[in-house]
């Protein structure tokens, strides 16, 4: 059968073409013998000498020039193993990032948090060790508050979320607790109670207060609350703000006080101060995902944050 002479250097590749026709016409290219190409490879010199013919049909194109004593690369030959060599490094590429995307090695993470997190060091010390464990997955980072966390891991528009502890999840979701603290409360620095080391929720029954949304109060039992009904009162909300960051700033202007996490006392905004205050309850910090997350990347990200939680209790 006579074969076909390439117009202009360009192949037609057929149907029945293999990555391992390239891989045996390489080591046959590179050796330049049969036989020892044959070695090479594991495989029989008449097997290999089958394989180059069918490659040569197929693209019907003759790569090699062939006599007893000899075997060299025809001028198509040598344009083919350029090509050939470069086939087969991007499909040994694309193999292995395949592999490491199923090992989670590889990939995107949406990763959500709320203000009192990045102050407490839990996001960033996961965050770290997630990153030495797994240094090609892309780690993105979006501040939400926590009922806006619940929503996008619901709707799939993040993968984990670092949140307040609810007190049940929603349908789908789930969590670990990675994080506790006490409450303090911030007061402007020349308020009346600054000289007190440590207050009682009674004490605090005349003040106005800044409280998160109604929206995250309705979710959750807030801080606010928590000392109202501790100390035997109505909370007085002189205002309200999406983020604990703006809570704290309308703190320093002198419009309220606030029940904060004690993270909060790392945050040095100027005209406020923090005291201790005798509250039962903390303030909690979760690692929330959905139960049914199949990635590998976020099953190691969870995996990672448990280990890390483990280590310092």
């Amino acid at each position: 059968m006579k074969l076909a002479t390439p117009a202009a250097g360009k192949f037609w590749i057929g149907e029945n073409m293999e990555l391992r026709h390239l891989r045996y016409f390489i080591a046959v290219a590179e050796e330049l013998h049969f036989a020892r190409a044959a070695e090479r490879l594991n495989i029989t010199p008449p097997s290999l000498t089958q394989q180059i013919q069918s490659l040569e049909r197929e693209i019907g194109v003759r790569l090699l020039s062939r006599t007893k004593r000899s075997v060299d690369l025809t001028d198509a030959g040598c344009r083919f193993l350029e090509e050939a060599r470069k086939t087969v490094q991007q499909a040994e590429h694309t193999e292995l990032v395949g592999r490491q995307a199923a090992r989670g090695d590889l990939g995107r993470m949406e990763i959500a948090f709320m203000t009192s997190a990045g102050c407490s060091g839990i996001v960033s010390n996961g965050l770290a060790k997630y990153h030495a464990e797994h240094p090609l997955v892309d780690l993105r980072l979006h501040w939400l508050d926590t009922p806006h966390q619940l929503t996008a891991l619901a709707e799939g528009r993040i993968d984990v979320g670092f949140l307040r502890t609810p007190d049940r999840y929603p349908l789908g979701l789930t969590g670990i607790p990675v994080f506790s603290q006490p409450v303090l409360l911030a007061l402007p620095e020349k308020h009346r109670l600054a000289s007190v080391k440590k207050l009682e929720c009674r004490d605090l029954a005349d003040e106005p207060f800044i409280a998160p949304t109604v929206e995250a109060e309705l979710a959750f039992v807030g801080y606010v609350t928590a000392v109202a009904e501790q100390g035997g009162f109505t909370p007085r909300i002189a205002n309200r703000a999406t983020d604990y960051l703006t809570i704290v700033t309308m703190v320093s202007a002198g419009i309220g006080l606030a029940a904060v996490p004690a993270s909060f006392a790392r945050i040095q905004m100027p005209g406020v101060t923090y005291r201790a205050i005798n509250l039962q309850k903390e303030a909690r910090i979760a690692l929330a995902y959905r139960r049914s997350e199949r990635a590998p990347a976020v099953k190691n990200f969870v995996a990672s944050i448990r280990s890390l939680v483990s280590k310092a209790t």
